[in-house]
């Protein structure tokens, strides 16, 4: 049988000093010193030797249910409601009515796609169902510092609504007479120019807005002017957030690819039309008359041309389907042939 010794040091024995048989052995005092060659034993330090057999070991006690971590419910992977992916997620806008969960690279990627896009104005939470607004201390987090200074100075632009002609800063002026603290210049709010007390013609801007290299256009909902500078139809009003389509300016979830393009002529204000309205109405009308006189000749074309052609295939397929007939007819009549013979 095996045995384990452990041994642990405890407190040192009191060394006797020698006497005589007669004499009753005392302990050594404090004040003497020991001398190892006076001693009639030698200096052992005491022990407690400890032996362990399978009848006394014990196994090791397991961690109680109180010391052991349990993570929480909110600790544990759930599903984001974007990418679907099981991962470690959290309630973003905090409201008690949005169960809707994100990890971190989806609130992220969706944060700085809308500060990228300039819509900045409201931005949402992106829960179903959620009216949420994000604020600052919801976006800081999860985006560079860079881009959110630029959410920063978007937000200032959007609040405002206006920036200054020559250096661009978000002014608080409401008026035509616009102060910058920025540059310290005042401007006309309408033209641009130094501010004037006699009414201008916005001579500038005009130019500017009807120049063939500015895509601009006023959104159908609040009428504030966007410049486009790419990308697909479907656009956003940084302003007041009007989803509409760029071409014919209807609401996209009205939209209907098939009436875009027509409605777009319609609606046109290019030059190319004609230098001012009345012009460009004359030749909308010109094209619309055009139009219409071309369809009614194509359906001419289609009423008389029709009826021989849809004969035509008619007979056609008549004939063919006779011969058919004939065919399958010759072919029975071969197949039982022989089994009259025999």
């Amino acid at each position: 049988m095996m045995h384990s010794i452990v041994s642990v040091p405890e407190y040192d024995v009191q060394h006797v000093k020698p006497t005589s048989d007669n004499q009753e052995a005392q302990p050594e005092r404090d004040n003497e010193t020991y001398e190892p060659e006076k001693a009639t034993m030698p200096y052992v330090p005491a022990i407690n030797v400890v032996i362990i057999t399978p009848q006394t070991y014990e196994e090791p006690k397991k961690p109680s249910a109180l010391n052991t971590f349990v993570p929480s419910e909110e600790d544990k992977p759930r599903e984001c409601a974007i990418c679907f992916e099981t991962s470690q997620t959290k309630n973003l806008c905090g409201s008690s009515s949005c169960s809707s969960l994100f990890c971190d690279n989806c609130v992220q990627m969706y944060l700085e796609i809308k500060i990228q896009d300039g819509q900045v104005r409201r931005i949402r939470c992106p829960g179903l169902g959620c009216t949420a607004i994000l604020s600052s201390h919801h976006i800081h987090g999860y985006v560079s510092p860079e881009l959110f200074m630029r959410y920063l100075e978007l937000k200032e632009k959007v609040r405002s609504g206006r920036v200054c002609p020559p250096c661009g800063q978000p002014v608080t002026s409401t008026g035509r007479k616009i102060n910058c603290n920025a540059c310290h210049a005042t401007t006309c709010g309408d033209c641009g120019e130094p501010y004037h007390l006699f009414a201008c013609k916005d001579t500038t801007y005009k130019s500017w807005r009807q120049h063939t290299e500015h895509d601009v256009r006023s959104c159908p909902n609040c009428f504030v002017d966007i410049e486009k500078q790419g990308g697909c139809t479907h656009m956003a009003c940084t302003h007041c957030e009007f989803e509409f389509c760029w071409l014919c300016r209807v609401s996209w979830e009205n939209h209907v690819e098939a009436f875009c393009k027509p409605r777009a002529f319609l609606e046109s204000e290019s030059t190319s039309l004609g230098p001012n309205a009345p012009v460009r109405a004359m030749t909308k009308s010109a094209v619309v008359v055009a139009a219409t006189g071309v369809a009614a000749v194509g359906v001419g074309i289609a009423a008389v041309v029709a009826p021989p052609v849809l004969l035509f295939n008619g007979v056609k397929s008549f004939l063919h389907r006779q011969k058919q007939a004939k065919t399958l007819k010759k072919l029975e009549r071969l197949r039982r042939a022989p089994s009259a013979t025999a």
